[in-house]
C-alpha cells in the first residue's frame, strides 16, 4: 500500500513541477514576443526603419521556435515516465550536425562558433531519436550561459573501452560562465517547484538526464579548464557502442 502511495506522490509532484516550469516558460515566452511587437508598432508610428523592424521579427521567429521546442522538452519527459522506448544503433555525427543548425537558427543575433572534432569515423550508438533532443539542450545551456562577444563550443566524439562497456564520448567544451562545484551534482535533477520564478527554459537538463539513462549511459559536467570552473564548461556523454555484431544502417 505504502509503496502504491509513493507512486502517486511522485507523479503528483511530477505533474506538478512540470505544470510550472511549462507556465513560467511559455509566460516568459509570449512576454517577450509580445515586447516586440509593441516595439515594431512604435516604430511605424516613427522614423520607419527596416533594419530595426527586421531585427525585432528574428526575435519573434526565435521565441516561436523555442516555444515549440519547450512544447516538445514537455512531451518527451512525460512519455519517458510512461513507457520504455526502443533503442537501435544510430549514427552520432549527423545527429549533432542536425542539433548544431538548429542551435544556429534559435540564436540570429548571436555570435556562435561550434566546432566539431572527430576522427572521421562513423560512431554508431545505442539510442534513438530523441538522441538530438540531449544535443540540442545541452547546446542551447552553452549558449544562455555564456557571456562573451563570440560562444566558442568545441564538441569532441571518441570512443572508449571500459571492463564492462564500450562507448562513444561526446564531449560539449564551452567558454560560458561555468558551473561551481555545488552546483555541478544538481543541474540535473528536475527543478523543483517552488522554483517556478527562476530564468530559463527549465527541463532541459532533466530530460537530458532522463534520456541518458534510458540509453543505459552516463553524464556529467566538469570544468573545461581543470581548477577554475570560471572559465567554462564540458559536459561529457557516454552513450554504449553499438557492438559490430549490430546491423547498422
Amino acid at each position: 500500500m505504502q509503496e502504491v502511495e509513493n507512486v502517486f506522490e511522485n507523479a503528483y509532484y511530477r505533474t506538478k513541477c512540470i505544470k510550472g516550469l511549462f507556465i513560467h516558460d511559455i509566460s516568459n515566452l509570449f512576454q517577450i514576443i509580445s515586447n516586440s511587437v509593441e516595439l515594431c508598432e512604435s516604430l511605424f508610428r516613427g522614423e520607419l526603419k527596416k533594419e530595426d523592424i527586421m531585427e525585432y521579427f528574428k526575435i519573434i521567429a526565435q521565441q516561436l521556435t523555442r516555444g515549440k521546442k519547450l512544447i516538445r522538452n514537455v512531451r518527451n519527459l512525460s512519455d519517458l515516465e510512461e513507457y520504455e522506448l526502443p533503442l537501435e544503433p544510430v549514427e552520432v555525427l549527423p545527429i549533432l550536425k542536425s542539433a548544431i543548425n538548429f542551435t544556429r537558427i534559435s540564436f540570429p543575433q548571436k555570435n556562435i562558433e561550434i566546432k566539431v572534432i572527430t576522427d572521421n569515423g562513423k560512431h554508431f550508438a545505442i539510442a534513438n531519436e530523441l538522441l538530438g533532443e540531449i544535443f540540442e539542450n545541452i547546446l542551447i545551456n552553452s549558449i544562455k550561459y555564456n557571456r562573451n562577444k563570440l560562444i566558442q563550443i568545441e564538441v569532441e566524439i571518441s570512443t572508449i573501452e571500459t571492463q564492462y562497456e564500450d562507448y562513444v564520448k561526446i564531449e560539449f567544451k564551452d567558454n560560458g560562465i561555468g558551473i561551481d562545484d555545488a552546483r555541478k551534482a544538481m543541474i540535473f535533477q528536475e527543478v523543483p517547484f517552488k522554483r517556478r520564478h527562476s530564468k530559463g527554459m527549465g527541463i532541459g537538463l532533466s530530460l537530458v538526464a532522463k534520456l541518458i539513462e534510458l540509453y543505459d549511459g552516463e553524464i556529467w559536467v566538469e570544468n573545461r579548464i581543470k581548477g577554475d570552473y570560471t572559465q567554462g564548461s564540458n559536459f561529457v556523454i557516454l552513450i554504449p557502442l553499438a557492438s559490430k555484431e549490430c546491423d547498422v544502417l
